[in-house]
């Protein structure tokens, strides 16, 4: 199963969501690589693609003890969900509490680690992947951060002090 993030016109920036039949990812290049593969150059299984950013994650001494830290320790569980958030056919609702909070990371700019996260994460497909496809997956997981956002909103509990007051009224009201 190949991830296909290519050049799609310039209609999966405007709004359109990413498929596997409207992409292209180049090969994943090394770190000491200094040049950037063209866009239709190869493609990457997602598991490859996978399998780089968690290395690249481990890599990161602050990445690393975070992510360790939300996983439980368990590594095979973040490389599970990054699978789920870079596959192009997920939406909000595939998504596990480990993936909605590596994706909070990825996208939120909450606290000291999401701002180390993003930039780095973003650089990151850049390198890798190019910008303009890339930009596609930053989309395409943005996209996924917004959705998850919205799920968590419509489905809170009361606040409290709501109820509180109707538990006190009693069944007569």
């Amino acid at each position: 199963m190949l991830l296909e993030i290519e050049a799609v016109a310039g209609s999966a920036l405007e709004g359109s969501t990413l498929s596997r039949e409207t992409a292209s990812p180049q090969s994943v290049p090394s770190e000491s690589s200094s040049t950037r593969a063209t866009p239709s150059s190869s493609s990457v299984a997602i598991p490859e693609l996978t399998f780089f950013i968690v290395a690249a994650f481990r890599r990161h001494p602050h990445i690393n003890n975070v992510l360790t830290h939300i996983s439980g320790g368990s590594w095979s569980r973040i490389e599970e969900a990054l699978q789920v958030i870079v596959d192009p056919d997920t939406s909000g609702c595939d998504l596990s509490p480990l993936a909605r909070n590596i994706i909070d990371l990825i996208c939120a700019d909450r606290g000291v680690t999401g701002r180390i996260v993003k930039p780095y994460y973003r650089q990151l497909l850049v390198g890798a992947l190019g910008e303009t496809i890339a930009r596609r997956l930053i989309t395409h997981v943005t996209y996924l951060f917004i959705e998850s956002e919205a799920v968590a909103c419509q489905i809170a509990p009361p606040s409290p002090a709501i109820a509180a007051t109707s538990s006190s009224r009693g069944v007569d009201g």
